[in-house]
């Protein structure tokens, strides 16, 4: 069994960055139970290279089946995977990253981010359902 290891990278609302860290947290508490699923993680960019509030929530399964088996029970519920608009089908946001929007906002312009995940916390920047084909764990 090959494990799996989903990553979302996120932009929380300025306003309520907070709040979306603490529910990003929350979140990943609330899936414990579900088959297959073994944990995961809440990461804050540190470095200073993308948008201020970028947040990546990391969510690891025993499989792809067991991933797999998660997304229906909730696509229907607010959660950060899913808009909160279920009729809403745009893209990831990710292009901010590197259209200069950084330097624009550092600028005094406004964030052309849409808050569309969470209950209007998170903006989805990226996403990728990945299978581990290797790992690697120090000993010290």
């Amino acid at each position: 069994m090959t494990k799996r290891r989903d990553l979302f990278i996120f932009v929380a609302d300025p306003q309520r960055a907070d709040e979306a860290r603490d529910y990003l947290s929350n979140w990943l508490r609330e899936l414990d139970g579900h088959p297959g699923y073994l944990g995961g993680a809440v990461l804050q960019e540190s470095a200073g290279e993308l948008l201020d509030n970028t947040l990546v929530l990391a969510l690891d399964f025993e499989s792809t089946a067991a991933a797999r088996a998660l997304w229906p029970k909730i696509e229907n519920t607010v959660n950060p995977v899913y808009p909160d608009d279920k009729s809403d089908k745009s893209p990831d946001q990710g292009s901010f990253f590197y259209d200069g929007t950084k330097q624009a906002v550092k600028d005094g312009a406004e964030l052309p981010l849409k808050f569309t995940r969470g209950d209007g916390l998170l903006a989805r920047m990226l996403h990728i359902h990945a299978e581990a084909i290797d790992e690697y764990s120090s000993r010290s």
